[in-house]
């Protein structure tokens, strides 16, 4: 029998494990541990089996069109995923704005493909609008420009949220909480006179709570409207460049191809509209 040469076994021995690497390719990606209806609902660390929301499906189809790779998902703080994600120990978090203090902690998908190249927009997740809630019988305003009888007094915001940097931006005063119910919640004591929060998790925390925050109103019109993307790792996209994109590329196509069958789908337990 022919015996296999020294440099013919090293030759198969790293085809092997090329393959074994290929069929247990791995990446974690982070979203937060709060609701945000219907993209994820749930809270804490618990990923719902049937219903996990839309974006949750978005990402974890991938798997579907870039076989063998497994996605682990995990939840956590929002300012826990972005800090994870600039130290690599997560591969990726979602949904994430854009901005340009995040170009420190990793990616967002290019038109040229490089890391502080334009934005883009055809591989997002999806898009979201940050509205103005006030107490029914406040005076504060939001024009489309400007607020209007804020005086020095302070908003509330989401803590690590890119909304806190554009309200600076805008000159006003923030007062960050934990979560947008923690926000509601000091709405209804006044301690602040208004949040600026997402409106898909907003209206969904006045409809589910109704008797206990009837006193709150969203203002129109939206403050801004955000584009929302998946954020790969620094690490993970200097050792897998060609696959980041892929998973971009996949993650355009899923969303264009599939977001009105998940709309559908989450219709049936809520009143969505795309």
């Amino acid at each position: 029998m022919k015996r296999i040469s020294k440099k013919g076994f090293l030759t198969f021995f790293l085809f092997i494990v090329s393959l074994w690497n290929l069929s247990s390719q791995e990446i974690i990606i982070a979203y937060e541990d709060k609701e945000q209806p219907p993209y994820y609902l749930g809270v804490g660390d618990v990923i719902p089996k049937d219903y996990p929301g839309i974006a949750v499906e978005m990402i974890l189809s991938i798997e579907q069109y870039l076989e063998p790779l497994k996605i682990t998902l995990v939840r956590l703080p929002w300012s826990r995923c972005l800090l994870y994600l600039k130290e690599g120990k997560v591969d990726g978090i979602f949904n994430a704005s854009f901005n340009a203090e995040r170009l420190l902690y990793g990616w967002y998908p290019t038109e040229n493909g490089l890391h502080s190249g334009t934005i883009d927009s055809s591989k997002r997740i999806t898009n979201i609008s940050y509205s103005l809630y006030k107490l029914k019988d406040s005076t504060i305003d939001w024009d489309g420009s400007h607020f209007q009888n804020l005086g020095d007094s302070e908003l509330g915001a989401p803590l690590g949220y890119s909304i806190v940097n554009d309200l600076i931006k805008m000159k006003i005063g923030i007062y960050q909480f934990q979560s947008t119910k923690n926000g509601f919640e000091m709405l209804m004591r006044r301690r602040i006179p208004g949040i600026v929060v997402q409106d898909v998790t907003g209206d969904s925390i006045l409809l589910q709570n109704y008797d206990r925050f009837m006193s709150i109103e969203k203002d129109v019109p939206e403050v801004i409207s955000k584009d929302y993307y998946l954020m790969l790792s620094n690490l993970f996209v200097r050792e897998n460049s060609d696959l980041a994109q892929k998973i971009w590329e996949t993650l355009a196509f899923v969303r264009t191809n599939h977001m009105a069958d998940l709309f559908q789908k989450y219709s049936e337990t809520m009143n969505l509209k795309e």
